[in-house]
């Protein structure tokens, strides 16, 4: 099992995990539908999670697993499962709207450098991906309670995440691929 985990800046109430493309794919619309109440949005390589929360700092874990993970305890919540096919070489990294790559967790941390986090999916495999969130029951309410205090500065803790990808089946090489 591989496992990356990183911080990373929601703005707008979402944030995306989406494969590095080393060029313009044309044909290709990576703009998600905001119009649908699906807290995971699939377009060609790119999820965009939406979070209950307008701005914060999520942690966010992407694994590559061959089974579905046990549910560790009832504060997870499974946000969706969807099919995912790599549409270049499948690296995956997660980003802020705003703000660019999550933080490496290590990064997170004072005096730590470290590379953006990602996760190498082999582009040849079909996927399905299993969104998890914790924390989002009551996040919003929480959000709105640290906004109202005067010595407001908590801009994490809110909401963590958990994309676990498990290979279901092959494709043929993308066409995008490097």
């Amino acid at each position: 099992m591989d496992i990356v985990s990183g911080v990373v800046s929601i703005e707008y109430s979402h944030f995306y995990i989406n494969e590095h493309i080393e060029t313009v794919l044309e044909g290709v619309d990576q703009t998600p539908d905001f119009r649908t109440d699906e807290p995971v949005i699939v377009t060609p390589g790119q999820l965009t999670i939406v979070s209950c929360v307008q701005s914060h700092d999520a942690w966010v874990t992407l694994m590559l697993t061959e089974a579905e993970p046990v549910q560790q305890s009832k504060h997870w919540q499974l946000l969706g499962t969807r099919p995912y096919l790599p549409i270049s070489g499948g690296r995956m990294s997660m980003y802020g709207p705003t703000t660019g790559s999550a933080a490496p967790a290590a990064g997170w941390l004072t005096g730590s450098q470290g590379h953006v986090p990602a996760l190498q999916l082999d582009p040849t495999t079909i996927y399905t991906v299993h969104v998890y969130a914790k924390g989002r029951q009551d996040s919003r309410a929480r959000h709105e309670a640290a906004m109202s205090r005067e010595e407001w500065g908590l801009h994490e803790g809110f909401e963590d995440y958990v994309a676990a990808f498990i290979p279901t089946g092959q494709q043929v090489r993308p066409r995008h691929s490097g």
